[in-house]
C-alpha cells in the first residue's frame, strides 16, 4: 500500500482539491465559517486559479449542521443555463424524492421532469428552456432553494457570478435575484468572481441592485513560507526530494497563483523519477510535458487570433509590459495606432486569453504564455 501511494501523483491542479492535496490556510477558513454560521452575505474575489472554489468548499464542508449548495455559472449564456444550473446543485444537495417532487411542484411554471440518470442512477430534474428564459423564471428556481433551505441548513455558493453580466437584460435578472435573496437572511449566499471590474460593477456600483449588499472577502495567494512547507511535504510524499529554495522558486515562477503552482509541480513529478532530487533545472522539462498535454488547444486558440493580436500577446509574453501605448511596445506589436491596440485588449480579455488584475494585464495561463515565447 505504501508503496502504491509513492506511485501516484501528489499535485492536482484544475479540480476542485481537498483533503491531503489542500494546502491549509486557517485563518481564510476560520473568516468564511463565521461568515456562515452568522448567515452573512459574501463577495468573495480572487484572481483565476488562486484557489478560491476550493477554499470555500474545504471551509463549509468542515461545518457540523450546515450544508453546500454549490452553483457553477460559468459560461452561462442564457437564463436558461442559470436555472438549469441552480437544479443541479439542488439534486446534488438533497437526493431525496418526497423533497425532489415538492421542490419540482414549485418550478411547475418551468415544466420540470424528475427522471434519473441511466449511468449513476442519481436523480435528475429538466426543464423547459422556452419557459426558463424568461425572468419570471427566477422567482421559481430562487422558491427551490428557500424550500432546501427551510429543511436544513445552506450555505448558497454563486461561482464565477460576474458571468451573470453576459446574459441578456443582465440588470433586470440581477434585480430580481436580489429581491428574492434579501428575504432569505437566515441562508448564507457566498457570490465568488475571478473578474475583479466585473464584481466591482455588481457590488460596488451604487446603481446596482446589489450594491452594499455582502461584505467584501478577498482571496490572495497563500503565504509563502506556508506554500513552500506544503510543496516540500508532497514531494517527499511522492518520493522526490526539493529544499524551500527550490520550492520558493516554484511558487516565484507560476505568479504565486495556487493552481498554476500544482500544475507545474505535478509536471515536474511526472518528469522526474523516485528518488530524485528536484531542482529549477527539471522546470523545462515540466513545461515540454505542458506543451505535449495542452499545445494542441494553444495552437488552436492562436489560430482563431488576428495577426495583431497574435503580435500582441507575443509583446506581452516578451516583455510583461504594462505601458501598452508606448512606442516600445506598439513597435514590438508592429502598428503605431492606440485605437487597434485597445480593440486587441478588449478582444483578447473577451476571449479569456489575458484579464485585468492588480492595475497590470496578466495571461490566463502562463503556461500559453510560456509555450508562446518558445514560438
Amino acid at each position: 500500500m505504501f508503496e502504491k501511494e509513492r506511485n501516484v501523483n501528489p499535485f492536482k491542479y484544475g479540480c476542485v482539491v481537498d483533503g491531503e492535496f489542500f494546502c491549509p490556510r486557517p485563518k481564510l477558513e476560520r473568516q468564511l465559517k463565521a461568515f456562515a454560521r452568522s448567515g452573512q452575505n459574501v463577495v468573495i474575489q480572487g484572481e483565476r486559479r488562486i484557489g478560491k472554489t476550493s477554499l470555500i468548499k474545504h471551509s463549509i464542508s468542515g461545518l457540523r449542521g450546515m450544508r453546500m449548495l454549490y452553483i457553477d455559472l460559468y459560461c452561462i449564456h442564457t437564463l436558461f443555463d442559470f436555472c438549469r444550473r441552480v437544479m443541479n446543485g439542488i439534486t446534488e444537495v438533497n437526493e431525496k424524492m418526497t423533497f425532489l417532487k415538492k421542490a419540482v411542484s414549485l418550478a411547475h411554471t418551468l415544466r420540470p421532469t424528475l427522471s434519473f440518470d441511466p449511468i449513476t442512477g442519481s436523480p435528475q430534474i429538466s426543464i423547459d428552456a422556452r419557459e426558463a428564459d424568461r425572468p419570471e423564471s427566477l422567482q421559481a428556481v430562487m422558491a427551490m432553494i428557500k424550500k432546501l433551505a427551510e429543511g436544513e441548513r445552506i450555505c448558497v455558493v454563486f461561482d464565477e457570478f460576474q458571468d451573470i453580466l453576459d446574459l441578456d437584460r443582465s440588470d433586470v435578472i440581477l434585480a430580481e435575484l436580489r429581491s428574492t435573496i434579501q428575504f432569505q437572511s437566515g441562508t448564507p449566499f457566498f457570490f465568488s468572481g475571478s473578474v475583479r471590474n466585473d464584481m466591482m460593477k455588481i457590488f460596488d456600483d451604487d446603481q446596482s441592485p446589489f450594491f452594499k449588499s455582502a461584505v467584501t472577502f478577498t482571496v490572495g495567494a497563500i503565504e509563502k513560507p506556508s506554500f513552500v512547507r506544503f510543496i516540500v511535504s508532497r514531494f517527499r510524499k511522492g518520493d522526490r526530494l526539493v529544499d524551500e529554495e527550490t520550492a520558493g522558486a516554484l511558487v516565484d515562477y507560476a505568479d504565486s497563483v495556487t493552481g498554476d503552482v500544482q500544475e507545474i509541480c505535478e509536471a515536474i513529478w511526472d518528469a522526474t523519477e523516485a528518488g530524485d532530487t528536484v531542482t529549477v533545472s527539471d522546470i523545462p522539462k515540466a513545461l515540454n510535458l505542458i506543451f505535449s498535454r495542452e499545445g494542441e488547444g494553444f495552437g488552436e486558440a492562436v489560430r482563431q487570433l488576428t495577426p495583431l493580436q497574435v503580435s500582441f500577446l507575443r509583446a506581452l509574453a516578451e516583455t510583461d509590459s504594462q505601458s501598452m501605448f508606448s512606442e516600445e511596445f506598439m513597435r514590438r506589436v508592429g502598428t503605431n495606432n492606440t485605437g487597434s491596440i485597445r480593440t486587441a485588449i478588449k478582444r483578447l480579455v473577451a476571449k479569456r486569453l489575458i484579464y485585468q488584475y492588480g492595475g497590470r494585464y496578466r495571461f490566463a495561463n502562463p503556461f500559453f504564455k510560456a509555450w508562446l515565447s518558445t514560438r
